[in-house]
């Protein structure tokens, strides 16, 4: 069966006003015949001593709870006592991350009302004494209940670290005026402090503290009330009185051209700071531009991509990534003023040509700023280091970043130019295509006999466009039948049917020209001619055969028909057969005629 019974630690408080430890054991409730009523029963989990019977009382709700604020109260003095020995200050302080363990388990009013009275009874105050000190348990067990204060409300933490800076401002400033320094000390920059100062090789609390300090900051968790800002509030107070602590060993270790100190728990130490650096940069605005600007922060982060440890560089580059992400102007004149491209170039070139994560992460970089067309980075890029990357051709970002900067020059260059391709970008002389099939259908449909010598079809609308226009599809579709019927006129008079000589023929247009060119001489004074006596194909000649002789050729084009080859014949029957025979259709005239 379970055992269902909770492990507690009984202290009992002695004439010294001290706590004495009685020992863990197993807290229970049952009925007690003594006491007259239910009772809680804590029993030793060595032995099953009785350890502590107490009656329970519905009615003395009250005064439990003074005695749970007196007994705070108590705990709290005795964990700030520097008289207190070091042992007892173990336990005491192991007993209250249990206590606020235990909290989780809580409904969410008892669980606020619990918080609401640690904070009463001052638990910050004593944390802050307690992080201090030198004992490494101490502060392991203060940083775990600092943790579920900030997990549960950041914004009571962050009002008592401002109110804790307002009082130390209000003491430096009498201090000053009586010449004495003094040094603040704040909740915030103990655990910074503490962050940066982790003897753990893996640094498991270097990473705990950095977490509650990104709860701190982050403003999606900061309250906006109609009298104050919490995120204006906060953000200045830590900007003014915390960011120097978090980059001092960011600034100690990048004095040089590549980092001071590079062993791996520094790097990883400084990969920490730079993940927090680059939340600030995606959640602050004004506060930590001001800050990176003014204390050249980037530059200085930049030192790390000289560093032997890759994700450190990587964790310099995504600093760098992000701020141009934000496409901030301001940003882009401090990067370009300090040649701050340079570092990363370099780290490229240094890379050679391994396809890795830094040879991925700083192409991404550079496509970042082709894609956004980020005019003034492409500029820079390409005036300082084109000759640097030029050789670089599996990929093309470089090529596309160089298109970018020399159509830049050229608009910059051609103003009109650049005002003629707005102009074609809006589509502004763009004409529908529907339109133009729709005019076309128009001008085949038209009747040619309606139509003057050369006048071509043109819609209401293409007559208001201005010369400089581009030119009618319709005028191009005219020029290329004139064109098309001079070719065929020239074919015409160039051709010989085959087995006679120079037949002569009349050429009748009817597409809109209407005019008729007879050829020099008569058919009847040709020898030969189809409709002379004693050809072969004449009626009246020897060894004809009766057959339709008058043969029409006849040339077409999309406008209908261009021109009749007539070939004259007296006979009557003839014409009728060849009324017939214009009906037919191609295919079976050509077999009607064999």
């Amino acid at each position: 069966m379970t055992d269902t019974r909770r492990r507690v630690k009984v202290y009992t408080l002695n004439e010294d006003r001290q706590w004495d430890d009685r020992g863990t054991g197993h807290v229970s409730s049952g009925y007690v015949e003594r006491l007259k009523g239910m009772s809680l029963l804590v029993r030793a989990e060595s032995d099953g001593s009785l350890l502590l019977e107490s009656k329970i009382n519905p009615n003395t709700a009250y005064q439990k709870q003074q005695e749970d604020e007196k007994f705070l109260t108590d705990l709290f003095a005795q964990l700030t006592d520097e008289a207190t020995d070091e042992e007892k200050r173990q336990e005491l302080v192991n007993f209250l991350k249990e206590f606020c363990a235990f909290s989780q388990t809580l409904q969410p009013q008892n669980r606020d009302a619990f918080f609401k009275t640690l904070s009463n009874m001052g638990i910050l105050p004593a944390l802050e004494v307690i992080l201090g000190m030198d004992d490494t348990q101490v502060r392991s067990a203060a940083t775990d209940i600092f943790s579920y204060l900030v997990e549960y409300n950041p914004s009571m933490v962050r009002e008592f670290v401002m109110q804790e800076a307002q009082q130390n401002d209000d003491v430096s400033k009498k201090l000053t005026e009586q010449k004495i320094t003094s040094k603040d000390i704040l909740l915030i920059n103990l655990i910074i402090e503490h962050m940066i100062c982790d003897t753990d090789p893996e640094l498991g609390g270097a990473v705990q503290l950095m977490g509650l300090l990104r709860t701190l900051v982050d403003p999606e968790n900061m309250l906006a009330t109609a009298n104050k800002t919490e995120k204006t509030e906060f953000l200045g107070f830590f900007y003014k009185h915390c960011m120097h602590v978090l980059t001092a060993p960011l600034l100690a270790n990048t004095t040089e051209d590549k980092p001071s100190k590079d062993d791996f728990q520094t790097a990883q130490l400084l990969a920490l700071v730079l993940e927090l650096l680059t939340f600030c940069v995606e959640h602050h605005t004004y506060h930590i531009k001001n800050y990176i600007i003014n204390k050249d922060i980037l530059r200085r982060v930049l030192v790390l991509m000289a560093s032997k440890h890759a994700f450190l560089a990587l964790c310099a580059l995504r600093f760098k990534r992000k701020i141009i992400g934000l496409k901030d102007e301001f940003y882009n004149r401090y990067i370009m003023k300090s040649f701050l491209f340079e570092p990363v170039v370099k780290a490229f070139l240094n890379n050679g040509s391994r396809y890795n994560l830094m040879n991925s992460a700083i192409i991404e970089m550079f496509e970042f700023i082709r894609v956004e067309d980020i005019k003034s980075l492409t500029a820079h890029v390409i005036e300082n280091y084109w000759k640097a990357l030029e050789d670089v051709d599996y990929v093309q970002t470089f090529k596309g970043l160089k298109l970018r900067f020399e159509q830049q020059r050229e608009r910059q260059d051609n103003p009109k130019l650049d005002s003629m391709r707005s102009i074609l970008r809006n589509h502004r002389y763009r004409r529908d295509a529907r339109t133009l099939e729709d005019e076309e259908e128009m001008w085949f449909n038209t009747d040619e006999d309606d139509m003057e010598d050369g006048e071509a079809v043109v819609s209401p609308s293409d007559k208001t466009k201005n010369d400089d226009d581009i030119m009618d599809p319709i005028s191009k579709f005219m020029e290329r039948k004139k064109l098309k019927e001079s070719e065929e006129k020239d074919v015409l008079l160039k051709t010989s049917l085959p087995g006679r000589q120079s037949p002569s023929f009349k050429l009748s247009l009817s597409s809109g020209t209407k005019t008729n060119l007879t050829s020099q001489s008569s058919a009847a004074s040709l020898p030969g001619s189809p409709g002379s006596p004693g050809s072969p194909g004449s009626p009246g000649s020897p060894g004809s055969v009766p057959k339709n002789t008058s043969q029409t050729a006849a040339i077409t084009t999309k406008g209908g028909l261009v021109g009749l080859v007539d070939y004259p014949d007296d006979d009557e029957d003839d014409d009728e057969d060849e009324d017939k025979e214009d009906t037919l259709p191609l295919s079976k005239k050509a077999k009607f005629e064999s």
